[in-house]
């Protein structure tokens, strides 16, 4: 199971990731599985109304959230 679970993390380009990415999917995934279930349905939620958003409001959502981190940076 340990094997399987990264690789579906990562889609199927498990074998072409860089040890330091692979290495933060399986951070990522041993963080997720010692989320409290409260939490993991919250998560859940929000990623399935994300899904729901068209497209270009997604997209004008992630450039406004890139352009503040990178305003972030700079100060």
């Amino acid at each position: 199971m340990l094997v399987a679970a990264p690789a579906s993390a990562a889609g199927d380009n498990w074998p072409n990731l860089s040890p330091k990415e692979k290495e933060r999917v399986r951070r990522n995934i041993d963080r997720w599985e010692k989320l409290p279930s409260q939490d993991k349905e919250r998560l859940r939620e929000e990623w399935d109304r994300w899904k729901k958003f068209p497209q270009d409001r997604r997209d004008r959502i992630k450039q406004r959230y890139d352009e503040q981190r990178r305003d972030r940076n700079n100060d």
